[in-house]
């Protein structure tokens, strides 16, 4: 709960996802109302928000009258790259405040943008090749194996690596299709470990305050691979320290950050560094609620916060060298089944080292048939706490025998999960 008095406030969360529901408790434990916006109606969000308003987002205009005529004190959104730069020009028209500007934005709505701010600051990133058309695959001096995406597109839709031509150009009308302005990226593909990192920004001063490492589903077949468990901290958090966090800090300074929350996501090859894309927003994974364990500061409240105060609050100190180990477990389900019975949920909020349970679908949810691949099938995120690697190790375990989802004819809807023996060899470091 928060240091200041929010009571009586009135908050409106626009787009009301699935994951963006923890604001409506943060809300109410701080003595908030909650209104959810957006043009789907009788969602999960709007059914325990105070006050529902079926509205396009994107027509800002019936989005400042609703502000006014409704005296909302704040307006915020969670997850959603495109609904960043809308709630800032909502921010901006109402006088309100709201994290980051729209050209700061740009890091997570343009990965071109994003690469090319980090080599402005010598941050380090996967070569790029120049890609404008099928003719330029054809008669361009590429080194294989590379990797397309979409500019402006999340959670891996539209992204393929390519080990040839053919499957490049293939790739090629794949990326573009799933990017809104028809412009992709093509870069060397570095299939190493990867890393995510947390930053948070509190009146200027800039914190790296996690990193996790991530490890990828390999059951499924796709050309991309969704990633199945995160664990807290990364086996490169003293490497990070000591070579590159410096350099992205002047880097997210220099491009005049001041509150909020973000992170980018990298690949190690060795003790090589290579960043390839930022989300300025809270990451899907919901770090902040292992950061609320870790170090008793919410961040998706704290952003609340800022929204209704033009304050993040209380100044904290944070280390991405744990205290503890923690774990999140994305768990997957097939595409194209149907949930029809989740089980477990109950058994598992007993236990005292469960963290938190998100769960992204609900009974009745068709996993799309082809997210294979993608966090678009990532169901549900379990995170868990331990004091040594072996109970980590356990927990996990644990979760995995009793976390299940079916479909109506009782076979499970979910893949294997991530194979935890092999999870304990990669642990060879200590807190």
């Amino acid at each position: 709960m928060l240091d200041v008095s929010l009571k009586g406030k009135k908050l409106l969360l626009v787009g009301g996802l699935n994951n963006t529901v923890d604001i409506i408790d943060l809300a109410h434990r701080n003595d908030v109302t909650v209104g959810v916006a957006d043009y789907n109606k009788k969602t999960y969000a709007k059914s325990l928000a105070d006050y529902a308003h079926d509205v396009n987002a994107y027509d800002e205009d019936a989005m400042v009258r609703l502000c006014e005529e409704e005296h909302y004190d704040g307006i915020i959104t969670a997850f959603n790259e495109r609904l960043g730069p809308i709630v800032r020009k909502l921010a901006d028209r109402l006088g309100m405040p709201a994290p980051f500007t729209v050209e700061q934005l740009q890091m997570s709505t343009n990965k071109k943008f994003f690469k090319h701010t980090c080599q402005q600051y010598g941050v380090p990133v996967p070569q790029e090749y120049v890609i404008r058309s099928e003719e330029d695959i054809r008669n361009g001096e590429l080194e294989y194996p590379v990797i397309i995406k979409p500019i402006d597109a999340a959670s891996s839709v539209g992204v393929t690596p390519c080990h040839n031509r053919e499957e490049l150009i293939t790739g090629f009308e794949k990326a573009k299709k799933a990017s809104k302005s028809g412009d992709v990226i093509v870069e060397q593909y570095l299939p190493y470990d990867e890393i995510n990192l947390t930053y948070i920004a509190q009146d200027g001063d800039i914190q790296l305050a996690a990193i996790h490492d991530r490890y990828f589903n390999t059951e499924q077949e796709s050309a991309t691979k969704a990633p199945d468990l995160y664990i807290y901290p990364s086996r490169y958090t003293d490497l990070i320290l000591e070579k590159y966090n410096d350099h992205i800090i002047t880097m997210l300074k220099g491009i005049g950050i001041q509150n909020g929350s973000l992170f980018i996501q990298a690949i190690m090859k060795g003790k090589e560094l290579y960043c390839y894309e930022a989300g300025m927003r809270l990451n899907g994974c919901k770090t902040y609620q292992i950061l609320e364990y870790e170090n008793d500061y919410n961040t998706f409240e704290h952003l609340m916060e800022l929204a209704l105060t033009g304050s993040m609050g209380r100044y904290t100190q944070f280390n991405p060298k744990f205290k503890r180990w923690y774990a999140t477990l994305n768990v997957l389900g097939r595409p194209g089944a149907t949930i029809a019975e989740v089980k477990g949920e109950k058994e598992l909020n007993t236990y005292p080292w469960l963290v938190h349970i998100a769960r992204r679908d609900r009974v009745g949810h068709t996993i799309p048939a082809d997210s294979a691949g993608t966090l678009v099938q990532d169901t549900t995120r379990i995170h868990v706490v331990a004091d040594t690697k072996e109970e980590l190790i356990e927990r996990i375990d644990k979760v995995n025998e009793l976390f299940r989802m079916l479909d109506a004819e009782g076979n499970s809807v979910l893949l294997k999960p991530h194979d935890t023996k092999e999870v304990y060899k990669q642990l060879d470091y200590e807190l």
